[in-house]
């Protein structure tokens, strides 16, 4: 996605989530039933506490990860909502008038890379908690831009699935899935643990069992938001189902 498109997405899925979080129908409390143990208190600290250090990383230009210590506890339950609305407003004020190509730190790259990992970061973690949110209120998720979920499900597959590679080895005998996105051509992929490393390619291939959905629903049953059985599968579900229970962070 361009700059534009990554910073509208950002701000516009963090005011879905203010809103679903200050919504007078949901208390702080209510249990979150994607993230079992938290409650919506503990979401918006979360996702709170993720903008305060990404703003801090990015408008310092920062090489390392900074200690938590040098971050402002989140206050209590009553000035929650505000905090986070000011934690929104400064992370979004931040990227927007950050360089994409100054060398700042991030998780991926283990040190400095390129400062536009971050909005694209900010945009799928704060859509996938968004989701969160919508189902504490006890709500259908609202479906997000196709563009921008194929991005969120790009991300997860490029940065995310090797680091639950060797979980899924575990599990198993090697397979391989293809997951196809119905509204967003070109968005599919073929993860084949076959050969004994994990083997990504973005292409139609025939493999042992695949995934059919749209770019929303693949995102959130890619992060576990949405379970195997309500998207169109095809060979072996339970290959599916590896790969959904192995991505657990």
């Amino acid at each position: 996605m361009d700059r534009t498109t990554t910073l509208d997405a950002l701000d516009l899925e963090s005011s879905h989530f203010l809103v679903a979080v200050s919504n007078g129908a949901t208390s702080l409390k209510a249990e979150v039933p994607s993230c079992p143990g938290w409650d919506v208190a503990q979401l918006v600290n979360h996702l709170g506490f993720i903008y305060s250090r990404t703003a801090l990383i990015v408008s310092e230009q920062r090489t390392e990860p900074p200690d938590r210590g040098e971050l402002p506890l989140p206050p209590g339950d009553a000035a929650l909502i505000d905090w986070f609305a000011e934690q929104r407003t400064a992370v979004l004020a931040t990227l927007q008038t950050s360089d994409d190509d100054a060398l700042i730190w991030n998780f991926a790259a283990r040190g400095p890379g390129a400062a536009s990992f971050w909005p694209r970061r900010m945009v799928h973690e704060t859509l996938i908690h968004r989701v969160d949110a919508d189902l504490a209120r006890g709500l259908v998720p609202a479906q997000s831009d196709p563009e921008v979920a194929a991005d969120t499900l790009a991300e997860f597959v490029e940065l995310f699935f090797p680091r639950f590679e060797a979980k899924l080895v575990e599990s198993g005998p090697p397979a391989s899935l293809h997951i196809h996105t119905t509204d967003v051509p070109g968005a599919e992929w073929t993860l084949d643990l076959r050969a004994g490393q994990s083997v990504i390619t973005r292409e139609h291939r025939k493999a042992d069992a695949a995934i059919r959905g749209s770019a929303f629903e693949l995102s959130c049953w890619a992060w576990r938001r949405l379970p195997t059985e309500r998207l169109e599968t095809f060979g072996d579900g339970k290959i599916a189902n590896r790969f959904q229970e192995a991505a657990q962070v």
